[in-house]
């Protein structure tokens, strides 16, 4: 049940209380910090957590397929609290997007950071801080009012599942943000058939996470982790830890710079 984990009663209890403002999450043993926006109790967007630019990346490629964002040079706002959320709302402006592609963006980005918080309170405590602030503020701060989708109970409800589902498996000490690794591949190879292992070689290298061969099969990441955790078990696979992508120049570029179109 969602209201037996103290992020679910808090969760809950924002959405029932109408909070407009910012719940920022931390956890007790690593540095990792989200910060959650919400108006009206509904849930807007989520800074920090987890390879925030990976995740930035691989849910703007798939929901915004084919559009340039380092074309947007956005005009420097010291209130400015999202960038990538900034360029979402330039974009709809600019008519380079649908507001159905943003909605799909923010609600697949939504349900991969309550994913991480359900996994991040079984392993460890988290601690919870309420900031009140105005809608005028939250609109200062580049985000959109008239993106929210209703329902934030639905979304922890899905989320909740998936992550029980997730554990039921036996992977809770599992992260989706691991990168799969192919290990003693010349045993492996005498194995299988020539065309999957070759295939395997050329996904499980190590640079993508769980996430991203997600999306990259088209497959939800239960199943892509379930498929190639055996080899795990059995020693043919190591899953790493590995870094957030970096800030590309030009995003850091759009936080300097100023222009007339914005």
């Amino acid at each position: 049940m969602i209201t037996n984990s103290k992020l679910g009663e808090q969760l809950i209890s924002l959405n029932r209380q109408k909070f407009t403002g910012i719940l920022t999450i931390t956890a007790q043993n690593d540095l990792k910090k989200w910060e959650m926006f919400f108006h009206q109790g509904e849930y807007l967007w989520t800074e920090g957590g987890y390879h925030a630019n990976r995740s930035w990346h691989r849910n703007f490629n798939r929901y915004c397929p084919g559009v340039d964002q380092e074309t947007i040079v956005l005009r420097h706002q010291p209130e400015m609290r999202s960038l990538n959320y900034c360029l979402l709302n330039i974009l709809l402006q600019r008519q380079a997007i649908e507001r159905k592609q943003a909605q799909a963006l923010i609600e697949n980005r939504s349900q991969e950071i309550l994913f991480d918080l359900w996994q991040k309170e079984y392993h460890d405590n988290l601690k919870f801080n309420l900031e009140n602030v105005s809608a005028h503020y939250l609109l200062k701060s580049g985000l959109s009012l008239s993106l929210v989708s209703a329902n934030f109970e639905q979304k922890l409800l899905k989320s909740k599942t998936e992550w029980t589902n997730w554990g039921s498996k036996g992977l809770a000490s599992c992260s989706p943000h691991h990168a799969p690794l192919l290990h003693r591949e010349r045993d492996l190879q005498q194995l299988l058939p020539d065309m999957i292992f070759t295939n395997m070689s050329r996904l499980l290298n190590g640079k993508q996470t769980l996430r991203d061969l997600a999306v990259r099969m088209d497959k939800n990441v239960l199943e892509v982790t379930c498929g190639i955790i055996p080899y795990f078990f059995k020693g043919y696979l190591r899953l790493l830890e590995i870094a957030d992508l970096p800030t590309s120049p030009s995003q850091e570029k759009k936080t300097l710079m100023k222009t007339k179109d914005v």
